[in-house]
């Protein structure tokens, strides 16, 4: 809930306003125009009317005038204070958004920066493991070449020794 103490008067208008006169807002000066036409339409009607003096009818459209101003005056009071409570929430809200964001990203700019670093890691591990897996498999084919050469030569010696004991 705002404190509307401080936005009792509205802010002097900007440039671009469309205010010419005292009154104000475009609207008040409509206003004026309004009650004058009023005025003018009610003395002309009133005019046969002997139980109040011209000068009773100025001050009691004067009174209606000065009335109408202020409860409009008000109105728009009101209407500005909800709109700049309204300004001053969503402004403190958006703040307090923003400074979240910005933690968030740093946040996220610090998890990237060391998910990069995990990842160059992993890519060199996975080389090394690429290079010892190729460096095994050549161990592999030289061993699996020795032990077949080997085992040629002991079948060779086995049927050689066969022979020899068969003809003894």
């Amino acid at each position: 809930i705002c404190d509307h103490r401080h936005f009792r008067h509205r802010p002097p208008s900007t440039p671009g306003e469309r205010s010419s006169s005292a009154f104000g807002s475009p609207t008040m000066q409509r206003l004026i125009r309004l009650a004058a036409g009023s005025f003018l339409a009610y003395a002309s009607a009133d005019a046969g009317k002997a139980s109040t003096t011209p000068m009773e009818r100025v001050a009691q459209l004067i009174q209606q005038m000065k009335n109408r101003i202020e409860a409009d005056g008000m109105l728009e009071q009101q209407s500005y204070d909800k709109y700049a409570c309204w300004c001053e929430a969503t402004t403190a809200r958006k703040a307090a958004d923003i400074a979240k964001d910005k933690e968030i990203i740093e946040a996220s700019q610090a998890e990237i920066l060391k998910l990069e670093a995990e990842v160059a890691a992993h890519k060199a591990e996975t080389k090394q493991t690429e290079k010892e897996i190729a460096e095994n498999l050549e161990a592999q084919r030289d061993a699996t070449a020795v032990r077949d050469k080997e085992n040629g030569d002991y079948a060779a010696e086995r049927t050689e020794s066969e022979q020899c004991s068969g003809a003894l």
